[in-house]
């Protein structure tokens, strides 16, 4: 069993970010963590996509964003749900639905099939099909930052169970979909999901490569299992639709949801295909679909960083996660950072600038202050991306395999006041400063603060991170 549940880990390894049939899932033995292995060749840079032209702003056009924006997220989760679940049916351990999966290894620089991987936590994935039956749900006592998110069909995080809900005591939970009625064994919680499908990630924070055993040990203590079978789906989802593919999956994550409300907005689109088969639509609404999607798909690049933020920062928005009906950025999260966590968990901060607006290069030295006693009850760390051309985001290759710093990072050196001085630049640099080193690559890169369960200081906005500043250039 420990052989099969690490080459089930290693097939979703690719995907999570940061899912055997319907029945109970089968315990599983605690992996041993391997020795890391020798590092990979670095995947070639991805070419620049061709350009993509603007649409026009007319009424119909105006329209279909509005439509397309709606479902863009459902369309992107249940692509999602297709790519980690038949990495489960090729390994032959059955469906892979409501069954908890383990990735007992941290991102590094080989990790190039997503974007923006973090270097913190351990994750655990779980597609849920809640139409048959509850799914229940198991924290085990730990006494480390852990956290279980459950996201609808939309995205939207329904409930957040973990350090922040119930400190290291765990808890039996029953996840059940929108319209289940019944009764629950005596100390099991239940967790309403607004839809029936629906996506468990779990978090279980590494505090250090020689942590990481112990953090595995707790990740595969979680577990989860299901009384009744599931709604099959049978559906392809493209990573790049037409408006055929796109239409079909909306409508499907919307019929088989369960919510009352979510069908209703999707009435609202009827006119422009939402709900409709693609046989129905006139050509000239098909025409429009198909042309119009590469460009809808481009405004969504890069607009969770859009603007010039404070200090160079760009902080998230107050709905992160709880979107409601706003289909702007529940659309922009969906392509730049599905399964993000709401603000009363985490706070994600990044920056492409300096304080003065300058992009952020490897070809110059960069300093970053970062204050002493900030507001986090969890753990924070900055991690540093290299950008692609094609607007993608991973961690950069280098001797120290350092990919991010934070307040677990031992090498660190503190100033008298607790404040951390990180040097950040391409070349390695001399004497001391080495130790507070967070190389760049030599292009453009991003830096993502991360705070996890952030105090009200950082949730109202009355503490706010110091402006990164040019340094001069250590040899």
């Amino acid at each position: 069993m420990r052989r099969h549940w690490g080459m089930i880990a290693a097939l979703l390894a690719q995907i999570i970010v940061e899912a055997v049939p319907a029945q109970a899932a089968p315990p599983a033995k605690k992996p041993a963590v391997a020795a890391r292995p020798a590092p990979k060749p670095a995947a070639k840079p991805v070419p620049a996509p061709a350009a993509i032209a603007p649409l026009p702003d007319t009424p119909d056009i105006r329209a279909l964003r509005r439509a397309f924006r709606f479902g863009f997220a459902p369309y992107e989760m249940l692509r999602t749900r297709q790519l980690q679940l038949a990495r489960i049916a090729e390994a032959g351990f059955g469906t892979g639905i409501n069954a908890l999966i383990p990735r007992v290894t941290l991102a590094d620089a080989t990790t190039r099939e997503i974007t923006t991987p973090n270097n913190d936590t351990l994750y655990g994935s779980a597609w849920l099909d809640l139409s048959q039956g509850p799914v229940f749900f198991t924290i085990p006592p730990l006494a480390r930052y852990h956290s279980a998110s459950l996201m609808s069909i939309t995205s939207d995080v329904n409930a957040l169970l973990g350090t922040r809900t119930v400190g290291a005591a765990g808890g039996r939970y029953a996840i059940v979909g929108p319209g289940w009625r019944g009764e629950l064994p005596a100390g099991v919680e239940k967790v309403p999901s607004q839809s029936n499908d629906a996506w468990l990630l779990v978090r279980v924070v590494v505090n250090g490569t020689e942590d990481l055993a112990a953090a595995a040990d707790g990740l595969t203590r979680f577990t989860l299992s299901a009384v009744a079978g599931a709604t099959p789906l049978d559906l392809q989802v493209p990573a790049t639709p037409d408006g055929k593919a796109f239409l079909a999956t909306v409508n499907a994550a919307v019929a088989r949801s369960g919510d009352d409300r979510l069908v209703a907005r999707a009435q609202s689109f009827a006119q422009q295909g939402i709900g409709q088969a693609w046989e129905n639509l006139t050509p000239e609404q098909q025409k429009l679909w198909d042309d119009s999607l590469p460009a809808l798909i481009a405004e969504l690049k890069g607009g969770l960083m859009a603007g010039g933020g404070v200090g160079g920062w760009i902080y998230p928005p107050f709905n992160m996660a709880l979107y409601g009906d706003d289909d702007d950025l529940r659309s922009l999260v969906a392509l730049g950072g599905l399964a993000a966590l709401p603000r009363v968990e985490a706070i994600y901060v990044s920056a492409r600038t300096d304080g003065e607006g300058r992009p952020l290069t490897g070809e110059k030295s960069w300093r970053l202050r970062i204050p002493g006693g900030l507001p986090v009850g969890g753990f924070w760390s900055l991690t540093m991306y290299q950008q692609e051309e094609d607007g993608r985001l991973f961690f950069v290759p280098n001797a120290l395999d350092r990919f991010a710093v934070g307040d677990r990072s031992r090498h660190l050196r503190p100033n008298p006041d607790g404040s951390i001085e990180l040097f950040i630049q391409n070349g390695k640099p001399s004497g001391e400063r080495v130790v507070n080193w967070l190389p760049a690559p030599k292009g453009p890169f991003v830096l993502m603060f991360r705070a996890y369960l952030p105090g009200a200081g950082l949730l109202d906005g009355s503490v706010r991170l110091p402006p990164v500043t040019q340094d001069e250039v250590i040899p």
